[in-house]
């Protein structure tokens, strides 16, 4: 019996022995075989197929992951965005970006904050968006964080909150949105034509954000637009200020102006006036101000300005209508942010059948938002907008227009009706106006530009028909002629007038005899002016018209689709030499 007692005690000291390293071998084993299973996690990762568009899991190397993202160009799944590798990426992540002073925006350590359980209102990621965009302004770049509660917002945890939130604003959610892992994009790129895009294409922007944000789960390099690729940091400028928009007026604004990352980063802050630059648009009260400029030139010339100046910038005459237009639509539904300039060319051939007569409010901004859309889309204005009284000319809604700024800024208000006058009954204008005596020699036919032959008086009034003023005329030969020859280089004049038409190409000499003689042949005095002129590519001899409306001389330079009626762009108007001024070119 006791040595049964014995025999027992002693199996039970032995069992007490082995059971601590029988327990640690099993731990042990398990951790390996969850660090096993973590690594073939990490390398099985999701690698989307460009070329057949599909997602496939596989074990990729870096190498085959770069390939795959190389094939996007190739692929027939056209994103709107760039897409970004895939790699494996841990769970915790830290920013090596330091601190930003800046007492508003951010404030904290460089460690990202947990998460995972964060939930924000619209209200506070409307308020968080008006002090990114005002670090923005003053600082001229992003901040790396916002300050939301107790929790860091990286940028682009902060463009899925935007975008998400100013979805469920659109939609009448009023439910909180979670804060979600977001990484920042790795090739960011721009191309974006400074200009203006609509409520329902910001939104449908930051649906496509969202998309690609929940499938990628990072901000995407950029965004296609209307008006070209909006980068990275451009989407998160504007959408904080539409939002910030929201936050002080409790609507979503129709309208949010777009210009380039760069020109957001290298601009200067306020002038010494006070007011902001024209980088980044203009006021309502810089708008109404050139307005009453503009309106008081036509009622003592009788005719348009060639530019206005708002702010130190000569803005043309198809600009300043885009600017009434939008600035019209701003004043109706109180939207008090910049409006950016945006290009715009003169109709190719103007019209007007107009009674006079009165629109109400509704009817002149429904005009205006017409005619805007028009613009927006076809990046000139049209030959005639039609209304209640008839089809209104641009000539007329400038000055129309510039009527009713006139009235807001004395009033702070929209005038509740506004008269409308026919361009003809304003100015006195008609097809024949009177040619001075000094004139004449610019006039006739000269070598080159054959202005009394029949084919080219025939294309002259082909060309005008419809034009109720020689302003009118003139932009009308001048869009045709730029429209219709494109520039081939050589010396001199060697096609003449005829030989252009026939040819349709020609060098700067030839299209100006193009331009001189239809000119001409429709009554309008022209002439030709040479200089030394600076293109992007060098100093060049070059050779351009002048034409002769209302007493004024305007410049025509038609080899260059940048140009206008009386504007240049594709040379160096500040720095060029005279050469000659002819009635008749001499070589």
């Amino acid at each position: 019996m006791k040595r049964h007692l014995l025999l027992t005690m002693l199996l039970l000291v032995v069992v007490t022995l082995f059971i601590p390293n029988i327990y640690a071998t099993t731990t042990n084993q398990q951790n390996t075989d969850i660090l096993n299973n973590t690594t073939t996690y990490s390398e099985n990762i999701s690698v989307y197929s460009y070329k057949t568009g599909y997602k496939e899991n596989t074990i990729a190397s870096d190498h085959q992951r770069t390939e795959a993202i190389n094939d996007t160009e190739n692929s027939p799944i056209k994103n709107p965005y760039t897409l970004i590798s895939t790699s494996p990426r841990s769970s915790t992540q830290t920013l090596n970006t330091g601190n930003i002073q800046y007492a508003i925006a951010a404030a904290g350590d460089e460690t990202l904050s947990n998460v995972q359980n964060n939930w924000f209102t619209t209200e506070k990621i409307t308020e968080a968006a008006g002090r990114v965009k005002s670090y923005i302004e003053i600082n001229h770049k992003l901040p790396t964080y916002v300050t939301m509660g107790n929790v860091q917002v990286t940028m682009p945890q902060f463009l899925q909150l935007m975008t998400k939130g100013l979805i469920q604003i659109k939609d009448g959610n009023s439910s909180s949105t979670s804060l979600r892992t977001v990484n920042t994009p790795t090739n960011t790129s721009e191309n974006l034509k400074t200009g203006t895009i609509s409520k329902s294409e910001y939104m449908d922007l930051a649906v496509r954000i969202q998309s690609y944000i929940n499938s990628y789960g990072k901000a995407p390099n950029f965004a296609s637009s209307s008006l070209g690729k909006v980068g990275y940091q451009s989407l998160i400028y504007m959408y904080s200020r539409i939002l910030s928009y929201y936050d002080n007026n409790n609507v979503l604004p129709q309208t949010a102006s777009l210009k380039s990352w760069e020109s957001v980063a290298n601009q200067t802050d306020q002038n010494a006036s006070g007011n902001e630059t024209n980088e980044d648009g203009f006021t309502i009260v810089q708008i109404s101000t050139a307005a009453n400029t503009v309106k008081t030139f036509i009622e003592q010339n009788k005719r348009l300005p060639n530019f206005v100046q708002i702010n130190g910038k000569q803005i043309t005459m198809p600009e300043f209508l885009e600017l009434l237009n939008t600035g019209l639509i701003h004043i109706d539904d109180k939207d008090s942010s910049l409006i950016a300039l945006k290009s715009a060319s003169v109709p190719t051939n103007p019209s007007e059948s107009l009674q006079s007569g009165s629109m109400n409010k509704a009817e002149y901004i429904d005009l205006a938002s017409r005619v805007q859309s028009y613009m927006d889309s076809v990046g000139k204005i049209p030959n005639y907008a039609s209304s209640t009284l008839g089809k209104i000319r641009y000539e007329t809604l400038i000055y129309t227009y510039s009527k009713i700024y006139t009235f807001y800024n004395t009033n702070n208000r929209l005038p509740n009706t506004v008269t409308f006058t026919s361009w003809a009954s304003l100015t006195g204008g008609s097809s024949s106006d009177t040619v001075p005596d000094s004139m004449q020699i610019y006039l006739e036919e000269t070598n080159h530009a054959e202005s009394t032959n029949p084919t080219i008086i025939s294309l002259a009034d082909s060309i005008t028909a419809g034009c109720t003023t020689t302003y009118s005329k003139a932009v009308a030969i001048f869009n045709w002629v730029s429209d219709n020859i494109t520039y081939s280089y050589y010396y001199n004049s060697k096609k003449g007038a005829l030989g252009t038409l026939s040819a349709r190409t020609a060098n700067c000499c030839d299209t100006t005899n193009l331009l001189v003689a239809l000119t001409r042949a429709a009554g309008i005095p022209a002439r030709y002016e040479h200089g030394e002129c600076i293109f992007s590519d060098g100093v060049f001899g070059h050779v351009w018209a002048q034409v002769y409306v209302n007493g004024n001389w305007y410049r025509a330079d038609a080899i260059s689709d940048r140009n206008s009626f009386g504007v240049i762009n594709n040379w160096d108007t500040s720095n060029w030499t005279l050469v000659g001024i002819y009635a008749e070119l001499p070589f």
